[in-house]
């Protein structure tokens, strides 16, 4: 009971009650629900993520508990399946509507759930903050960036694929600065915070690239020459930016910047 807590298990008791409850009720209420093409993707949307997320969980979870594995590349694997997740649903939503609104419920949920969880002894150990509070916020500002980045591409530019793209050029780019630079800078960029390091970026600035130029020409069907000048150009603003944004906050920024780019090219 003290490892566990009582809060965590509060909410996994709710939780046994209410999805069932919750799968009932959609039942129920099929035919009227199945009307409107917005709820269905929503469902859909929801549906995609979570049955993505319980098997990373699954494995994560053991993972950080029974092994030694270093703190910084704990945070990356969870990095990496929360970017990952996200470009999935985008790519694969019936609609940028139900994308946008999926990842606006998931802010709320996100935040309430942190909320109530980060009291909790096992929460610091699992989640690795560098700070009170920081999973929670970022996590927040992550969701809602996305939010509100889909809504951008899809609803004023028609381009929603964009919005997935820049989150997986920031996400394997933050990725491999992370794992590359924290074990092997020794070059630290003195104009940024002082702790990033060339290696890190230049990292960074490869892996982006390449994930960029992948998803442009294999997914967004960009002609090669436009997707190269796009993947650099994002690529390199990201970085730079990623250089100058402290703390979490590049969750927001990088991905915004990259989206730009690659919009205006």
């Amino acid at each position: 009971m003290e490892r566990v807590g009582r809060r965590t298990l509060g909410l996994a008791g709710a939780l046994v009650l209410a999805l069932p409850v919750a799968v009932v009720l959609i039942w129920i209420n099929w035919p009227s629900l199945s009307k409107c093409a917005l709820i269905v993707d929503v469902l859909r949307c929801v549906g995609g993520m979570v049955a993505f997320l319980i098997p990373c969980v699954a494995i994560l979870t053991p993972v950080r508990f029974l092994t030694q594995i270093p703190s910084f590349v704990f945070r990356k694997l969870m990095h990496t399946v929360a970017f990952s997740t996200v470009a999935m649903a985008i790519l694969t939503a019936g609609s940028w509507q139900a994308a946008a609104l999926t990842f606006a419920l998931a802010a709320v949920a996100a935040f309430l759930l942190l909320s109530f969880l980060e009291g909790e002894e096992w929460y610091g150990r699992l989640l690795v903050q560098k700070s009170g509070g920081e999973v929670k916020r970022s996590l927040s500002m992550y969701f809602g960036m996305v939010a509100a980045l889909v809504a951008l591409c899809g609803g004023v530019f028609g381009r929603p694929g964009i919005a997935a793209t820049a989150i997986v050029m920031w996400g394997v780019g933050d990725a491999a600065a992370a794992l590359i630079g924290i074990p092997f800078g020794r070059h630290k960029v003195r104009w940024a915070d002082g702790k990033k390091s060339w290696e890190g970026s230049v990292a960074m600035l490869a892996v982006s690239f390449v994930g960029g130029l992948c998803l442009l020409l294999l997914v967004q069907r960009i002609p090669l020459p436009k997707a190269l000048l796009a993947s650099c150009v994002g690529t390199l603003l990201g970085t730079v930016v990623e250089l100058f944004s402290p703390g979490e906050y590049d969750t927001v920024t990088v991905p915004v910047v990259i989206a730009a780019a690659l919009l205006l090219i």
